[in-house]
């Protein structure tokens, strides 16, 4: 539990509408680039073509969405542009190639995208179709109630009088008919829409991501995350084809950087801006006793 209390306290950073199914984009540079030729690695292809060609979602914010202007934004966004900043030297150097949930694995897989990067959880049967980096950034299922709730554990909701907001997931209810069966249940298409029925006092409680979470209390101090998680702690991550070790490697690489290396300082500050916490840094900063 202290791992998970940590999260919140720390903020190490959901797999938020990982059922959505968008309409497939389609890229014309993608479309005109060639197959790579037999042992190249798509490394090498990324630093001949002169950019990168990520796939990302436009329907889970705040990991990816169309903001006010009509502009493509989120945290995984402007992850992807701190990666180009690494390849090229030049965070522009890069196509956002808006796809939906049912085509990120084949899109990597046949070349369509040089790599993903939305809102994707970390689970062993999808490692048998993609290959991942370790995790950019930690989730879970928390929950999340008004400030002064007297509800302080997960057993509390378990009462009649109590109503929990569900996202339209047949996982979400087969959680809270196992975990509080006495409460009653609300659904919701949107997750904004369990987040403000919370705020409203339609409900007493829903069950968010725990980024999203953070991202949504961030300005509305009116609403807590509980310590005692739904789920144990997961991990999204970066997916791209599982037989290119070159190309795996360096990618890895550059998240290792961002949890805690030479890529920290920016990584930190995206983090802090969508989230409004600091992560928890992966490696320990070196002080120096000067006596």
């Amino acid at each position: 539990m202290g791992s998970r209390r940590e999260f919140i306290t720390k903020a190490s950073g959901v797999v938020a509408g990982a059922g959505l199914v968008l309409a497939q984009a389609q890229s014309p540079a993608a479309a005109q680039q060639p197959p790579a030729p037999e042992g190249r690695s798509k490394l090498d292809e990324v630093r001949a073509r002169g950019k990168l060609i990520v796939g990302v979602t436009s329907e889970a914010p705040p990991f990816g969405f169309i903001d006010d202007r009509g502009e493509l934004t989120g945290f995984d966004i402007e992850v992807a542009k701190l990666i180009a900043k690494a390849v090229f030297g030049d965070e522009k150097k890069i196509e956002l190639f808006k796809q939906g949930f049912a085509a990120r694995w084949p899109n990597v897989q046949n070349g369509t995208i040089d790599f993903g990067i939305m809102v994707t959880t970390v689970y062993a049967d999808r490692a048998l179709q993609v290959a991942f980096t370790r995790p950019y950034i930690d989730s879970g299922i928390v929950v999340v109630v008004k400030k002064d709730s007297p509800v302080r554990t997960i057993a509390d909701l378990n009462r009649p009088e109590y109503t929990v907001a569900h996202l339209t997931a047949p996982v979400q209810e087969e959680r809270g008919r196992r975990l509080y069966p006495n409460a009653k249940f609300l659904t919701f298409d949107a997750i904004s829409s369990q987040f403000n029925a919370v705020k409203l006092g339609r409900a007493t409680a829903a069950q968010l991501d725990a980024p999203v979470a953070l991202y949504y209390t961030k300005d509305n101090p009116d609403i807590r995350i509980l310590d005692e998680w739904l789920t144990d702690v997961t991990g999204n991550a970066i997916f791209l084809r599982p037989d290119d070790f070159k190309w795996w490697l360096f990618l890895d690489t550059i998240v290792a950087e961002m949890l805690g290396g030479s890529l920290w300082s920016p990584y930190k500050a995206l983090y802090k801006k969508w989230f409004g916490v600091e992560p928890r840094r992966a490696r320990a900063a070196q002080t120096t006793d000067k006596g």
